[in-house]
């Protein structure tokens, strides 16, 4: 019997023992070495506040995707050439006019020669050139006069603008209406693209200002030459709402119906992406290369929404660049353009105060 008490008593110690081991026991922390100070953590960084800040993109402008020329069945393209088989083929001085070599090398003598081929040219010429639009103090009789009022640039952008023009000749009111301040829209850009090539240093200011004029083209053809009804559908005010509105009626907006038309005319095809490139700026963002071509259509790109501006009545001031903030949608990508090389000075040069005056004047007197 003791020899079991006995074994009992060990193997009691012995689960005792294990219980004891198995047991976690609190370590106490040791203090630390040295006590460190409490540094209050750092303000956030704020952004600079920027000059001009981007706004959100318009969801119109996300949800529209512009259809190109090419893109077209032959089908609805043979329909479109019916739409517009009433604009005639401009005549060849529209040619020799925007000729590479032309553009490139003409001197204002020959211009003149060219001009004088073409006496209803002539004769529209000299009468815009002596309007009070350009306020001369002496008339010019003559349109070598006319060039050395004007240049060479002004007076081939007055030429392609009546050449467009007379193409779309119409008896309904309303249709001359928007004819007309498609025309005067045309003039203010031309005229302010003149100017800002001369301030910016543009070294290709005759194909930029070409490419601006022809940009206009399928505008006019619309307004001459769709139905009436196509034709209600279709805003003035806006290139976004007015691509949106021409490319659900007619299946393709204005600029890809001018590059229908100038193919077809066959000018030269380098001017003709150009023209018609102008105003896809609405929905691409730039190229971070920078390429020269990017300058030159952004530049066209936005005479010719100021263009369009003066013409329906806004303030002829451009002062800040404000134009860019009543035009949310318009100009939403056309902001980061401003940061190509060529147009880094563009703010600066529209304060010149003889570009104000110029540009109220032809407001004034267009309007």
């Amino acid at each position: 019997m003791i020899n079991d008490y006995l074994w009992w008593g060990i193997a009691a110690v012995a689960v005792a023992a294990f219980v004891l081991l198995r047991r976690p026991r609190k370590v106490q922390e040791a203090p630390p070495l040295v006590t460190a100070a409490k540094v209050p953590a750092p303000a956030p960084v704020q952004p600079e506040p920027s000059a001009r800040p981007r706004p959100p993109a318009p969801e119109a402008l996300l949800a529209f995707r512009p259809t190109h020329a090419d893109e077209l069945s032959p089908e609805r393209r043979r329909d479109l050439f019916t739409l517009f088989r009433k604009v005639p083929r401009p005549p060849a001085l529209l040619q020799q006019l925007l000729s590479p070599d032309f553009l490139n090398t003409a001197s204002s003598a020959q211009l003149v020669d060219l001009i004088a081929t073409e006496p209803l040219i002539a004769a529209r010429l000299l009468a815009v050139v002596n309007s009070p639009a350009y306020g001369l103090q002496r008339p010019a009789a003559s349109i070598d006069q006319a060039v050395m009022v004007l240049g060479v640039n002004g007076v081939r952008s007055i030429c392609l603008r009546y050449l467009m023009l007379a193409a779309f000749s119409t008896d309904d009111p309303a249709r001359a209406a928007r004819l007309e301040a498609s025309w005067r829209a045309s003039g203010i850009a031309s005229e302010l693209a003149r100017h800002l090539c001369q301030a910016l240093h543009f070294d290709a200011a005759g194909a930029t200002v070409s490419a601006l004029v022809l940009s206009f083209l399928g505008r006019l053809a619309i307004e001459g030459g769709a139905t009436a009804e196509e034709l209600a559908t279709i805003p003035r005010e806006g290139l976004l709402a007015r691509s949106i509105a021409e490319q659900a009626a007619l299946g393709l907006p204005a600029a890809e119906i001018g590059r229908l038309l100038m193919t077809e005319w066959g000018l030269p095809p380098a001017l003709v992406a150009d023209a018609a490139d102008i105003d896809s700026l609405l929905t691409s963002p730039p190229d971070p290369r920078w390429p020269d071509r990017e300058g030159r259509l952004a530049l066209a790109y936005f005479c010719a929404r100021v263009g369009e501006r003066l013409a329906d009545g806004a303030p002829a001031t451009l002062e800040g660049l404000a134009v860019l903030d009543e035009a949310p949608a318009d100009f939403f990508h056309f902001r980061a353009y401003l940061a190509h090389p060529w147009l880094r000075n563009l703010e600066s040069a529209l304060q010149d105060p003889a570009l104000a005056e110029r540009l109220q004047q032809l407001k004034t007197v267009q309007a």
